[in-house]
C-alpha cells in the first residue's frame, strides 16, 4: 500500500507519524519517537546525525503496517520559517476566464515580488481573491478578468536549507516530498471548515504558541517561553528530585484528568526517600501550569474578541 511519512522535530525528542494514502484521503497509523533532540543550528546537519535511526523507524513502520512510504515530509520548527501577509494587483495577458494555471500563475508572481532570489517559498496561502471590487474566499474559476487582486500569507525558508534536504533524503534513497511549517500542521491537525474564528494552542517541550484562524486572516503567536521542560524543573524544585527522575515522575504519573483513585510514589530524593500521592503530584502541575496558561489565553483574547471565538483546543 501506498504510505507517507512525517517527522517532526522538537528539543527533546523527534516524532515520526506515518499514514496509508486512499485516494485523496490518509488513514493515520500512529507516531512513533526516538530519543533525538533538535537543538537547533542546522537542519542539515541534524538530518546527517540522525537519518539512518529515523530512516530504520520508518522501514519499521512499514513492515509492521504492509505499506510503502512513497513521501517523506518534514515539519519545520517555528524559528526556521519566515512569513509575511502580501497583497497585490497582478495583470493577466489578456481579459480570459480564470483557468486553474492563472491562478497558479498569480501565485508565482506574490512569490517572485516578495521573496528573495535565496527564498524558498514552502506556503502561498491565499487568504482573498478579488476580481473588479467583488471578494472571493475561493478561486473565482470561470469568471471573466483581465487582472486579479490576491491577498496571500506567505511562509519561507532560505534555500539552501530545501537543497540540503533533498540531497540528504536522496542520498538515502528516500523521496523527500518538502516541508510543512508548524502553524500549519499545527491548525490543520485540529480543524477543517473556517466559519468561525478558531484558536488551537500546542505546547512544545520548551515553548508553547496558539495558531489563530477565520476565514480572511490568520495570526501565528510569537512564541511563549513556557512547555513541559519548565513543569518539570518545576517539579524538581518543589520535590527536590533531580531532572531526570522529575522528568520520569512527569511522564508516568502526571495526567490533566481526574484521578479517580489513591495511589502513593515512593521518591528518592536529597534527603532521602519519600511517599507522594499522585493527587497530590497532580494538583501541583494543574497549579503550575494555570498561571502561564491564563497568560497565553490573555493574549489570545486580545486578538480574538470574545464573541467571534468558537474553539479553543489545548
Amino acid at each position: 500500500m501506498r504510505g507517507v511519512c512525517a517527522i517532526s522535530l522538537d528539543t527533546d525528542k523527534t516524532f515520526i507519524s506515518s499514514g496509508i494514502l486512499k485516494g485523496r484521503f490518509l488513514n493515520f497509523l500512529g507516531e512513533t519517537e526516538i530519543p533525538a533532540s533538535y537543538e537547533g543550528g542546522e537542519v542539515g546537519s541534524y538530518l546527517r546525525q540522525n537519518l539512518d535511526v529515523i530512516d530504520q523507524r520508518i522501514k519499521d513502520s512499514e513492515s509492521v503496517n504492509s505499506f510503502k512510504a512513497e513521501k517523506i515530509f518534514l515539519e519545520l520548527p517555528w524559528h526556521l520559517v519566515s512569513k509575511k501577509e502580501v497583497e497585490e494587483i497582478i495583470p493577466l495577458r489578456r481579459a480570459k476566464r480564470l483557468t486553474c494555471g492563472d491562478i497558479s500563475y498569480a501565485k508565482r508572481y506574490l512569490e517572485d515580488k516578495f521573496l528573495g532570489w535565496d527564498d524558498f517559498c514552502i506556503h502561498n496561502l491565499v487568504l482573498n481573491y478579488e476580481l473588479d471590487g467583488v471578494n472571493y474566499v475561493s478561486p473565482p474559476l470561470g469568471a471573466w478578468a483581465k487582472r486579479i487582486k490576491l491577498r496571500s500569507y506567505l511562509l519561507w525558508v532560505k534555500d539552501k536549507i530545501h537543497k540540503d534536504t533533498e540531497d540528504i533524503f536522496g542520498n538515502s534513497d528516500r523521496n523527500f516530498s518538502g516541508f510543512v511549517a508548524s502553524p500549519i500542521s499545527l491548525f490543520s491537525s485540529v480543524f477543517g471548515k473556517k466559519e468561525k474564528l478558531q484558536v488551537v494552542v500546542s505546547l512544545d517541550f520548551e515553548r508553547s504558541h496558539f495558531v489563530v484562524i477565520g476565514k480572511n486572516s490568520f495570526t501565528f503567536s510569537k512564541e511563549f517561553k513556557f512547555g513541559l521542560k519548565n513543569i518539570i524543573e518545576a517539579i524538581a524544585q518543589r520535590f527536590m528530585l533531580d531532572f531526570s527522575l522529575a522528568e520520569e515522575v512527569f511522564y508516568r504519573y502526571i495526567s490533566f484528568k481526574e484521578i479517580p483513585y489513591f495511589k502513593e510514589v515512593t521518591l528518592k530524593n536529597e534527603q532521602g526517600y519519600m511517599n507522594l500521592s499522585t493527587q497530590t503530584l497532580n494538583s501541583f502541575v494543574k497549579d503550575c501550569i494555570k498561571g502561564e496558561i491564563e497568560i497565553i489565553l490573555k493574549a489570545i483574547k486580545e486578538k480574538v474578541p470574545d464573541e467571534d471565538l468558537s474553539l479553543i483546543h489545548i
